[in-house]
């Protein structure tokens, strides 16, 4: 059981939002535990919210040395003094028993990494209204049941080992999620979202979330978390332990446009990339299938949505021609992976 636990929050210029997370802190059942603001220098108004908590929450503040969202999470981690770190988001407001349930899971569970549910919430007047019947751990849009069996054969696949995970990477490269497994309270799985997401410090050591393609977030979680998997470390989702993620547009990494989105559909295309050439258990055929599949839903889709279904099919088309640049740049000259940054101009 970890005896020392360290909350790490990434914060951008966001105090309206963090006071809420702060004050959620607050009223933990649990309190003996350590709080670690990674914020960007300068950040005077969120300097005055902390000041507002220091009586009441042991509040540590870190100043990014390095831009970006993924080099913030990496520099919580340097930072982090606790022997269990529980990463939430400064717009992901925990309830009263959330670090409790983080705690308890390790105590019967041989496990490294612990997700919780994450439930989206309206603001109201100050006031917290969560859309409890929600969760952005599963879409509510998701396929029929049928369709989702027949995907887990052909497109969706989980690699070999992760077939009874929540969360899992599939043959072809992607994040995923079984939704039929949502509803236990507890199962086995890779790293959910870093809104709720806690993980032993001592098997972080040594490795650090990579940035190269890992820029603004997306599947973050399940690189870690696959990582994590492949050391023979075990994984849980906890329904029990639950934050209320305040909708306001904009996510820690991106705002919630076409462009930003284009960015992040590229991130997560190249997800397979990354993983080829360590993972032996991804399929090139199961990626071709699945590109088909995908291109052909976002085809269906263009008379109702038009140039976000237009902007998404380009992402995937450059994030796979990117992917296949990192392949000629591997055969050539090594495992580099370049940079992507040229593809977002």
């Amino acid at each position: 059981m970890p005896k020392k636990i360290t909350v790490v929050i990434p914060s951008a210029g966001r105090a309206a939002l963090l006071q809420h997370v702060l004050d959620g802190l607050r009223t933990q059942t649990f309190n003996d535990f350590e709080v670690l603001l990674v914020l960007k220098p300068g950040d005077v108004e969120t300097i005055n919210v902390v000041e507002q908590f220091n009586k009441y929450l042991d509040i540590q503040v870190h100043f990014q040395k390095h831009p970006g969202f993924m080099r913030a999470v990496n520099e919580g981690i340097d930072a982090a003094t606790g022997d269990l770190i529980l990463f939430l988001d400064d717009d992901a407001v925990p309830k009263p028993n959330c670090i409790a349930e983080h705690i308890s899971t390790y105590e019967h569970n041989d496990v490294s990494g612990v997700s919780g549910n994450v439930i989206p919430t309206s603001l109201v007047d100050g006031v917290l209204k969560p859309y409890e019947n929600c969760s952005d751990i599963v879409s509510i849009y998701e396929e029929p049941k049928f369709l989702r069996k027949i995907g887990r054969i052909f497109w969706n696949k989980p690699l070999e080992g992760q077939e009874n995970f929540l969360a899992y990477i599939s043959k072809a490269g992607y994040s995923k999620k079984n939704i039929d497994l949502f509803h236990q309270e507890k199962s086995d799985s890779l790293l959910c979202m870093g809104a709720n997401t806690s993980v032993l410090t001592s098997a972080l050591s040594n490795y650090r979330i990579p940035t190269s393609f890992l820029k603004r977030g997306i599947a973050n979680e399940q690189v870690v978390g696959w990582n994590l998997w492949k050391k023979g470390h075990s994984m849980v989702f906890n329904s029990k332990a639950v934050v209320y993620h305040i909708q306001h547009g904009e996510t820690l990494s991106r705002f919630l446009d076409i462009s930003n989105i284009f960015q992040a559909t590229i991130e997560n295309e190249l997800l397979f990339y990354y993983l080829l050439p360590m993972e032996k258990k991804v399929s090139v055929m199961h990626r071709v299938v699945s590109l088909m599949y995908n291109s052909l839903v976002h085809l269906k889709k263009i008379k109702k949505n038009g140039k976000y279904e237009l902007s998404i099919l380009r992402a995937i088309l450059v994030g796979n021609l990117i992917g296949i640049k990192w392949i000629i740049s591997r055969k050539i000259g090594g495992s580099y992976i370049p940079s992507y940054d040229s593809f977002y101009q």
